[in-house]
Parts: C-alpha cells; sequence; structure tokens
C-alpha cells in the first residue's frame, strides 16, 4: 500500500461505521484511523499478488488416501 505517497503496511482495520486503518510507515511512524480512500494500492507487490495457482485453494485441504 502507500499513504500520502509513502509505501506503508496495514496494521488493523475498525469495522464499525466507515472503514479505517491504522498503518505503519516504511519510516516506522504509525498512522491511525486513515480512509480508505487515502490509500493506494501497489499493483504486483505482496503476497496477494501471487500467482492464483500459488494461493491456497481456502477450502481446508484435501484429505487424499484419508480413511477408507
Amino acid at each position: 500500500m502507500r499513504f500520502a505517497g509513502q509505501e506503508a503496511l496495514v496494521v488493523a482495520r475498525t469495522l464499525a461505521g466507515e472503514p479505517t486503518y491504522d498503518i505503519r510507515l516504511a519510516d516506522g511512524r504509525l498512522i491511525k484511523y486513515a480512509a480508505e480512500s487515502d490509500l493506494e494500492p501497489i499493483e504486483g507487490d505482496g503476497p496477494d499478488s501471487a500467482p492464483a495457482s500459488a494461493r491456497p485453494s481456502g477450502d481446508g485441504g484435501s484429505n487424499q488416501g484419508g480413511m477408507q
């Protein structure tokens, strides 16, 4: 993510009302309650940018060769 042109990491999210985020900037500062509209995604960076084939399926795993 980017916040005001600086790389940032989301460390918390509030769910009440309009979503806001606590973010940590690359220089170590913590910004609390940043609006979602103030955050810019960085394309092709981070774990969410992995190809779909490299991501876990989310099905809880399979039981190949399990009990018969």
